[in-house]
C-alpha cells in the first residue's frame, strides 16, 4: 500500500531548472515538493561551464568553494587546427567552471530555506491527472508513495515522464555525448575554453576541453551520426597527445543533450515543464545551466501564484512561456537556425569560416545573439555568402 502525500506544487527532478522552481514556487507561499530520483545531485555529466551572468540570475555568489576556474575566454579550432578562432579577455572574467554538484547542492540549500521540501531517492513511475488533482506514483526509499499536487512541474530532463505522456515531442532532438575527466592533463591555459569542430572530429558535433585546475579537465564530445561518441573521444584523444600524452582518467560519463529547440507548448493544465524537458538549452552549444534556470525561476513563481488564486489552466500558466520569450526563447530559435546552418559544411567550409569569423561572431552564432551581424559580415565571401550567409537571414 502506497503512503500518501499532499502538496500544492509537485516538481519532479533536481537539476538546474526544478530546484530554481522550487525556489521560487515556494517564495510565494505555497507548500512545495521536489523529487529526486538520485541519492546525490549532479550526477549527469556535464561541462560545467557557466557564463558570468548565470550567478546573477541564479542569485548566488561566485564563491571559491563551487568556482574551479575563471575563465576568460575561448579558443575554437577549425578542422585545419592550425586555423583558430580566439576571445580572450586580458582582464574582465568572462565565465566560470563550476563544481555542478556542489553548485546544485547550494541550489538546494536555497530552496530549503525558503520552504521547499526535498526527497531524495525518489523515484516517479507514473504521473495522471486525477479530477483537480495531478497523481503522481512514486517509489521512494521508504516504499511506494502516492503524491498528489496542484499542479506539477517536469525537470527531470530528456527522460521526463511529464513530458512523454502529455507534450508534443516531435521535433525533440537528441545528441549523444560522452566525457571524460582527465588529470594530468597539459593544457595550454588554465583559463581559456578549447572547442574543436569538423567532420572527423566530432560529426555535427564539436569536442571540448575544459579546465578544472591543478591539471584537470573537462575533455569530452557530442556527435550527431557516424559512429558512437565515445569512439570519436578517444581518436581526438590520441591525435593529441601533446595534452594528453600524460593524462589518466578519472571518471567517464554519458549523456544525451537535446539540441532540437524548445517544445512547442511546455504548458497545460495543471502542468508545466523546465530545463531540458522543455528544450531550453541552447542548441549549437548545448548549454543549458543558465537557460534552464531562468526558466524555472519564472515557471516556479507563475506556478506558486496560480495555486494561490486556484486557477491552474493552461491560459493562466501562459505567463511563463510569455515572460520566458525574451531572451531566452528567441536566443534558442536563432541558436537552432545557425545550427541547422553549420551542421551542412564541410570541413574545408569551415576551414573558411575560422578566417574570417572573429571571436564576437562565435559567440553571437553560438548563443543565438547578432546573427544577422555575422550574416551580413559573410555576404562579402563569395563562397559563404550563398552557403550560410543567406541561409542566416
Amino acid at each position: 500500500m502506497s503512503a500518501m502525500l499532499q502538496c500544492d506544487v509537485l516538481v519532479i527532478g533536481g537539476g538546474p531548472a526544478g530546484l530554481m522552481a522550487a525556489r521560487y514556487a515556494a517564495k510565494q507561499g505555497v507548500n512545495v515538493l521536489l523529487l529526486e530520483a538520485k541519492d546525490s545531485f549532479g550526477l549527469k555529466p556535464c561541462g560545467e561551464g557557466v557564463s558570468s551572468t548565470c550567478f546573477e540570475t541564479a542569485e548566488l555568489k561566485p564563491t571559491g568553494d563551487i568556482v574551479l576556474e575563471r575563465i576568460k575566454g575561448f579558443e575554437v579550432y577549425a578542422p585545419d587546427e592550425t586555423k583558430k578562432v580566439r576571445l580572450v579577455s586580458e582582464g574582465e572574467v568572462q565565465g566560470y567552471i563550476i563544481d555542478k554538484k556542489l553548485f546544485l547542492k547550494k541550489m538546494a540549500e536555497v530552496a530549503e530555506d525558503h520552504g521547499a521540501k526535498i526527497l531524495m531517492k525518489s523515484k516517479v513511475k507514473d504521473v495522471y491527472i486525477s479530477g483537480d488533482a495531478v497523481i503522481a506514483e512514486v517509489q521512494g526509499e521508504p516504499g511506494k508513495l502516492r503524491i498528489e499536487a496542484k499542479l506539477a512541474i517536469g525537470c527531470e530532463g530528456y527522460t521526463s515522464i511529464v513530458a512523454r505522456k502529455f507534450f508534443d515531442r516531435s521535433g525533440y532532438e537528441l545528441i549523444p555525448c560522452v566525457q571524460y575527466r582527465m588529470k594530468n592533463v597539459s593544457l595550454p591555459y588554465n583559463d581559456v575554453l578549447l572547442f574543436y569542430v569538423g567532420n572527423e572530429v566530432a560529426p555535427g558535433g564539436y569536442a571540448w576541453i575544459f579546465p578544472r585546475g591543478d591539471k584537470i579537465a573537462n575533455v569530452g564530445l557530442g556527435v550527431r551520426w557516424k559512429g558512437p561518441a565515445i569512439n570519436y573521444l578517444n581518436s581526438f584523444i590520441k591525435g593529441h597527445r601533446e595534452m594528453f600524452e600524460k593524462a589518466e582518467i578519472l571518471e567517464v560519463g554519458a549523456a544525451a543533450v537535446p539540441i532540437g529547440g524548445m517544445l512547442k507548448s511546455f504548458i497545460a493544465d495543471k502542468l508545466m515543464l523546465c530545463g531540458d524537458s522543455a528544450g531550453q538549452v541552447i542548441p549549437l552549444t548545448g548549454g543549458g545551466i543558465h537557460s534552464s534556470i531562468a526558466a524555472g525561476k519564472i515557471g516556479g513563481e507563475v506556478a506558486g501564484k496560480a495555486v494561490i488564486k486556484g486557477d491552474t489552466s493552461t491560459q493562466a500558466l501562459a505567463e511563463y512561456p510569455a515572460r520566458y520569450e525574451e531572451p531566452w526563447g528567441s536566443r534558442i530559435k536563432r541558436s537552432l537556425k545557425a545550427l541547422r546552418v553549420i551542421e551542412t559544411l564541410k570541413d574545408e567550409e569551415l576551414n573558411m569560416l575560422a578566417d574570417v569569423l572573429s571571436g564576437e561572431d562565435i559567440v553571437n552564432l553560438a548563443n543565438g545573439w547578432d546573427i544577422l551581424k555575422v550574416a551580413t559580415k559573410l555576404m562579402r565571401h563569395p563562397m559563404l555568402a550563398l552557403k550560410v550567409a543567406k541561409k542566416l537571414f
